[in-house]
């Protein structure tokens, strides 16, 4: 059985206002944070975006982008599936997780039913980019849009059969905002708050 950990992070940051992935917390950006925890559970790891200037390659990691570029997480999604015709299990991870080791740690564990099992935050809300499926599940429901680009991550999942799992709060924590991030001592230098 083949698992594939895709890692979403293909999109402008315009409210963080500086490359998300990019940020440092704990010494790692959030992108080698999520590949990292990622890999604990898949044997290999697809980046939705494009490679950082600065990445030291990795056999394991291999990054795709949506083209046209910026069609949003279900284009960038389809498109590192694309990239992995042999997975049976996808878990798919938000790349701006602060803590995508406790998703992991949650999501790993978890017997799937149905099409697959996605976390559910502390506020009652589906995490879908925080979640483990059936691959083939996955590719159904992209196949069934009429366009990946622009379409929205619920609106690709509301077909499935997703088990919900209640998550603490922090194991669902997102860093899309500058206030969100200095909160969670992730700044990055460039960032005016």
């Amino acid at each position: 059985m083949e698992r594939v950990v895709v890692v979403v992070g293909g999109g402008r940051s315009s409210r963080m206002g500086v490359d998300k992935l990019a940020l440092r917390l704990e010494g790692r950006t959030l992108l080698e944070r999520c590949i990292s925890a990622g890999l604990t559970w898949a044997s290999r790891a697809i980046v939705a975006g494009d490679e950082p200037d600065a990445w030291v390659s990795d056999a394991r990691v291999t990054f795709r982008r949506e083209d046209p570029p910026f069609g949003g997480p279900v284009a960038g999604l389809a498109a590192a599936l694309a990239a992995a015709p042999t997975a049976d299990e996808v878990m798919i991870l938000a790349g701006d997780l602060a803590h995508p080791d406790a998703a992991v740690a949650l999501l790993s564990p978890t017997r799937l039913r149905g099409d697959g099992v996605a976390l559910l935050d502390a506020e009652g809300w589906p995490q879908y980019l925080a979640g483990r499926y059936f691959a083939a599940s996955v590719r159904r429901a992209i196949a069934a849009l009429d366009t990946v680009r622009d379409s929205s991550v619920r609106r690709l999942m509301r077909p499935l059969d997703v088990t919900l799992l209640p998550a603490p709060a922090f194991a669902t924590l997102d860093l899309d905002t500058p206030e969100v991030a200095k909160i969670s001592g992730a700044i990055d230098p460039q960032m005016r708050i």
